[in-house]
């Protein structure tokens, strides 16, 4: 399973290349970075999403969590941390 320095690793590389895909540009992304500032709308922050259970092989969202109360990058980590720690063990 993945620690939530991993987790929090995985959830900003994946928005620094989400960016730099596509705005051409992935400034330094911080834990505190707010994703609207980042530049992210709806529609890139659906492909974020995608690419996160991809990543992370789970689904916060299919367990409950709403997206209305992530802001920040950390909200997000700790969405996918706290799924990962509720999935069962395989």
């Amino acid at each position: 399973m993945l620690s939530t320095t991993d987790v929090l690793t995985t959830v900003t590389t994946a928005v620094r290349d989400l960016l730099e895909e596509t705005v051409g540009e992935s400034d330094r992304v911080g834990a505190d970075d707010a994703l609207f500032d980042l530049g992210l709308n709806s529609l890139t922050l659906a492909r974020l999403i995608i690419r996160l259970e991809s990543d992370t092989g789970v689904d916060p969202f299919t367990q409950g969590a709403s997206l209305a109360d992530v802001r920040t990058v950390t909200d997000l980590a700790r969405l996918y941390t706290e799924a990962l720690a509720a999935a069962p063990a395989t």
